[in-house]
C-alpha cells in the first residue's frame, strides 16, 4: 500500500512539475507575442507620425522643396535655383586647385568651400530644397548641417552655433532657417565671423559659383 501511495505521490508531483513548466513557457510565450505586438504598433504609430509629418510639411512648403529620399523628386533637383544661404562678402574663396592662406593655422592649405562674412547670431537659410541628412561637429568646421538635395548634390553649412538648428531628416524648403553663424569652427577660428558654406557633387567638392548666380 505505501508502494503504491508512494508510486501515486510521485506520478501527482511529476503531473504538477508539467503543468508548473507548460505554464512557464506558455506565459514567456504570451509575453514574447504582446512586446512583438507592442513593436509592430510602435513601429506603424512611428512611421504614421514620420508619414503624416512630411505630408504636412510638403503641403505647406513652396515649389521649390525636395525630399531627397524620394525617387521622383530627383529628377527636380537640377532645375531648382540655389541661392546664398546668407548675404555678405567672401571672406575666403573656393580653391581646390590652388592653396590658399588659413590665418588660425598659419598655413597654406586648399579650400573646399566659400567663407561669406557675417555677425554671429546672423539666420543661415537653407540654399534650397531638400533633406537634413547630417548634424555633428566636424573637427575642422565645427557645427554643421548638411542637407541633400538629391541627383549627388549637398550642401554643408559650417561654423554654426548650438542653438536654432533644423532636425535631423527634416525636410526643408529653400529660404528655410536652418541655424544660425557661430564661431566652432576651430580651423578658422580666428577668421573675421562668418559662415563656411560648401557645394558637393557626389561626394567631392563643388565650386559653389557653378551653383549660384553672382559668385
Amino acid at each position: 500500500m505505501r508502494q503504491q501511495k508512494k508510486q501515486k505521490d510521485r506520478t501527482a508531483i511529476t503531473l504538477v512539475m508539467c503543468f508548473c513548466l507548460m505554464a512557464l513557457v506558455s506565459v514567456f510565450v504570451v509575453k514574447a507575442n504582446i512586446d512583438k505586438v507592442k513593436d509592430n504598433v510602435e513601429r506603424t504609430r512611428t512611421a504614421d507620425v514620420v508619414k503624416e509629418k512630411s505630408v504636412n510639411e510638403t503641403e505647406a512648403a513652396d515649389d521649390n522643396i525636395v525630399d531627397s529620399r524620394s525617387s521622383e523628386n530627383h529628377e527636380a533637383s537640377p532645375a531648382a535655383q540655389f541661392i546664398l544661404p546668407i548675404e555678405g562678402d567672401i571672406i575666403k574663396d573656393y580653391s581646390m586647385d590652388m592653396p590658399i592662406y588659413w590665418p588660425t593655422l598659419d598655413q597654406y592649405m586648399t579650400h573646399g568651400g566659400i567663407d561669406i562674412a557675417s555677425p554671429v547670431g546672423t539666420e543661415v537659410k537653407a540654399c534650397a530644397g531638400g533633406t537634413v541628412t547630417k548634424i555633428e561637429e566636424d573637427d575642422r568646421f565645427g557645427i554643421t548641417v548638411e542637407i541633400n538635395h538629391g541627383d549627388g548634390i549637398i550642401s554643408m553649412y559650417g561654423n554654426l552655433a548650438k542653438d536654432g538648428l533644423v532636425e535631423l531628416g527634416e525636410i526643408v524648403s529653400q529660404g528655410t532657417v536652418i541655424g544660425k553663424v557661430g564661431q566652432s569652427s576651430l580651423f578658422e577660428f580666428d577668421d573675421a565671423e562668418h559662415l563656411h558654406f560648401e557645394m558637393r557633387l557626389n561626394g567631392e567638392p563643388a565650386d559653389p559659383g557653378n551653383y549660384i548666380k553672382g559668385l
